[in-house]
Formats: structure tokens, sequence, C-alpha cells
């Protein structure tokens, strides 16, 4: 009888091998992603009343169809998926440094027999949730181009046109927007004068402080430069001519994203409210509305997790271990084994949280001022404890409670007067914990240490019976 199923995908042919008892190889073949290639998958893995553990490589989407199909058809099989390092180190033990997709199928099939606890049960959201999941990702996308062609335009600006952009001080204003899509030209500027630059910036945003002389200044400044270089044939008013199609093109392009992306948030909100509309994960200080709709779309039915320690791990942000006896590495790298997306929601919720809520502030002050964390690592000490809030919240579905130190209710502002008196982290610190991390990059150092506090999954707390709740105590 087949014990267990590894199942290579790709874009035509999948590959399956299959196992049995003995891990011995019972059966092999191919199928598509089609009603026949399906039914031939499902045929060949459930004969004879078998249910085997059917293991996926989930990377790109070809797996999706295939586990959906099968937990359609068989609610109870189980889909699982190993961890590709796994898979990959035990594909090279086999085989050495061969690779072909029968091996990796039947590398895949024999991960039960080798890693079985290690295996990651797969999870398929329901349909609103998966669409969340990947707007919230899409939107992310989006985000990251508007950051990459605004430091595109920055370094064209800084290095064609010196002085310019500071000129400006407040950055990508409508002004200096305007600025880009026509006026790049230094040359074309002083030929127009100081009055015809003002009167168009002013155009544009009437209300707007622009320091209209120090622009035409630093404008001034440039084509003087190029005026003396003249003769090197580089930089002349032919060439900043094509350079401001390149820049408009990039604005465009860039205005296009900020446009859609504004119009996806809208799309997000919307979605978000129908599946949480409760909104009690705003009430956790540092989740607002571009954070929340990530959590809920990433974490998905939070029942799935049996408790905080396998949330934490799902997450990715506790360090990883290497010890030896009574010898444990210090300040290793988090296992980063979650989704990337949640790492990022939860260090942006991260810092604005523990700037408002005491307990927070609480552990990124101990991780900073007596364990000598510099503040990345402190942060993953923050991220740690601001995911059990964020599972224990979505579990229990009731509003967060902000607290102090002792445990007594308070408001926003006494939560910021304690974190000010008590958990402030001084500018000496943050400078010598800089100092210090830049020695350890140099050297790796073991040493005598207790677990690091953001590697003990936070525990459950007992929850009263009253209609809010706090994780004050986990902090």
């Amino acid at each position: 009888m087949i014990r267990s199923v590894g199942i290579d995908l790709h874009q035509g042919n999948h590959r399956a091998r299959c196992l049995d008892d003995r891990a011995q190889l019972c059966d092999g073949f191919t199928f598509q992603t089609t009603p026949e290639g399906l039914a031939k998958l499902e045929e060949h893995i459930f004969r004879d009343g078998a249910n085997p553990i059917i293991v996926l490589e989930p990377a790109g989407l070809p797996w999706l169809m295939v586990a959906v199909y099968l937990r359609s058809r068989h609610p109870d099989c189980r889909l699982v998926k190993a961890r590709m390092q796994k898979v990959a180190a035990l594909r090279r033990y086999l085989r050495g440094p061969v690779k072909s997709d029968r091996l990796d199928a039947l590398t895949l099939a024999k991960m039960p027999f080798i890693d079985p606890e290690q295996l990651i049960e797969i999870y398929l959201p329901p349909a609103k949730i998966h669409a969340l999941q990947r707007l919230t990702r899409q939107r992310k996308r989006m985000e990251s181009d508007v950051s990459g062609r605004k430091i595109r335009l920055s370094a064209i600006l800084d290095g064609y046109l010196p002085g310019v952009r500071r000129a400006f001080g407040e950055a990508w204003s409508s002004s200096f927007r305007a600025f880009l899509r026509t006026r790049i030209n230094p040359f074309s500027v002083v030929r127009d004068g100081e009055k015809a630059l003002h009167a168009y910036l002013s155009k544009t945003n009437p209300r707007s402080n622009v320091q209209t002389h120090q622009v035409f200044l630093a404008c001034q400044s440039v084509a003087a430069v190029c005026q003396l270089s003249m003769a090197a044939g580089t930089l002349n008013e032919e060439f900043f001519t094509e350079l401001q199609d390149e820049v408009a093109r990039e604005l465009r392009l860039m205005e296009a994203s900020e446009a859609e992306s504004e119009s996806l948030a809208r799309r997000i909100a919307e979605l978000y409210q129908k599946l949480h509309p409760s909104d009690n994960l705003s009430t956790i200080p540092g989740v607002g509305p571009h954070t929340a709709p990530i959590f809920i779309a990433s974490v998905g039915d939070p029942a799935r997790f049996r408790n905080q320690s396998a949330f934490a791990n799902w997450e990715g942000v506790v360090p990883g271990a290497r010890q030896s006896s009574n010898v444990e590495a210090k300040g290793l790298r988090m296992t980063k084994a979650g989704p990337s997306i949640m790492r990022m929601a939860l260090y942006q919720a991260g810092e604005i949280g523990r700037r408002n809520d005491p307990h927070l502030a609480a552990v990124y002050y101990r991780e900073m001022v007596y364990h000598g964390k510099n503040h990345r690592q402190a942060m993953g000490a923050v991220m740690s404890h601001l995911g059990a809030r964020v599972l224990r919240v979505l579990k229990e579905d009731r509003p967060y409670e902000i607290r102090d130190l002792e445990g007594k209710s308070i408001d926003k502002n006494e939560a910021k007067g304690i974190i000010l008196s008590q958990c402030h982290v001084s500018e000496e610190v943050r400078r010598e914990r800089r100092r210090r991390n830049v020695k350890a990059n140099r050297r790796t150092e073991t040493a005598t240490v207790s677990i690091h506090e953001a590697a003990k999954a936070p525990q459950a707390v007992q929850v009263k019976s009253v209609s809010k709740i706090s994780l004050a105590e986990d902090g």
C-alpha cells in the first residue's frame, strides 16, 4: 500500500513517485493539470483504500490547482510541504550533484520517512482570504516600484542637477513634480528667467512655499558648470533635452503606480472590512489600515496554530539555534521561515507599537539596555511579542487593551508618559550598540548565554471574563 507520494510540479507534465511502507518505490507516473490528468493522479495514489501523505513542492502556482482538487475530492488527505533546503540536502545525499525531475519527486516522497515532524501542513484559505493575500502582495510590489523610481529620479537629479532637489525642501511636492515634468534643462530655465520659473511652479500649487530663488540659483550654477565643461561634449543642452524625456517618462510611470496603489488600497479596505468587521486588530498599538489586512491575509484561520509557539515559528521571527553542551551561539539571525510580507508588517507595526505600548517599549528597552542588543535585534523581540498579540486578538476577536507595567488599564497619553519616563533608550546607548554591532560583524562570537527572549514563544495568558483583553502579561 502506498505510504507517501512526492509530486514535482511544472508548467507542463508533473512527475509523481510513490513509496510503500518500507520506503521502496512502488509506482511512478506523470500527469497534467487537466480533468483527465487529475483523475489519473487520484486513481494511482488512492487505490486499495490508501490515504498517503502527499508532499508537494509549493514553488510558483502549479501546485495550487492540484492541492485544491485533492482536498475537495478527499477532505481527509494529508497535503504537506517540506522546507526546500532540507529537500535539496537530501537530494545531494542521495545522488550527489545529479538533479532531475524524477529524483526531485523521489526525494519529496522520502521526506515523511526522513523528517516527518518538520513537514508543514498546506493551508488552503477561503476565496476571500486568498484574494486578499494576492492584493496585499500586489500592493507591496507597487510600493516597491514607486520607491525604486523615486530613488532613481533622485539619483538623476542629484547627479546632473546638484543642489536642485535640496532647494525644493519638500520632497515630492506638486511643485517638485512639475519641475521634473518640464524643467530639467538648466539652460532653458536660466534663459526663461526666475520670474517665469516662479509663475510656472506657483501655478501647480498656489499655496506652496517654494523657494523659487534657491531653485533658480541651483539651475544657474549647473548651467555655469556645464558651460565651462562644454569642450568635453558630454553635458550640453541637447543632452538635457533627452534627459527631460527620460525623467518625464519615469515620473509618469511612478504616478501611474501611485494611482493604482491608491485604488488597490481601497479594494483591500473593502475586503478587510468583510473579513474582519470588528476591526479589533486596529486596537493594537502600531497596527493600522496598512498592516491589519496583511495580518488577516497571512494568518487566515488563527485556529490552525495550536499555540503561540507554533505561530512564532511560522512567522520566522525567532532566532536560529546553534548550541553544544553549555555553549550557545550568540546573536544568530532570524529563521525567516514565514511569509516575508508578514515580517515586514510586524516590523512596521512594531516600530510604532513600541512607542505607544508600554509593554512593547519595555521589551525593546530591556533588549537594548540590559541585553546589549542593537536596534534590529531588539526589534526581533518586539516583533515576536507583537505577533503574539495579533494571534490572540484574532482568536478571541476582542479589542486589545493598553496597560501599564503593573497591569493597570491606561489611555494612550498615559502610555506615552510611561514610555518616556521608564522605557526611553538614550542616544548614548544607541551609539554604543551601533559601535558594538560594527565590531561584532567582523568576528563571530560564541558565549554561554541564556536563550534569547524572542526565541521563547510568548505564553498564552489567562483571559478574564471581561469585554476586552490585554496581552500585557506576556510582555
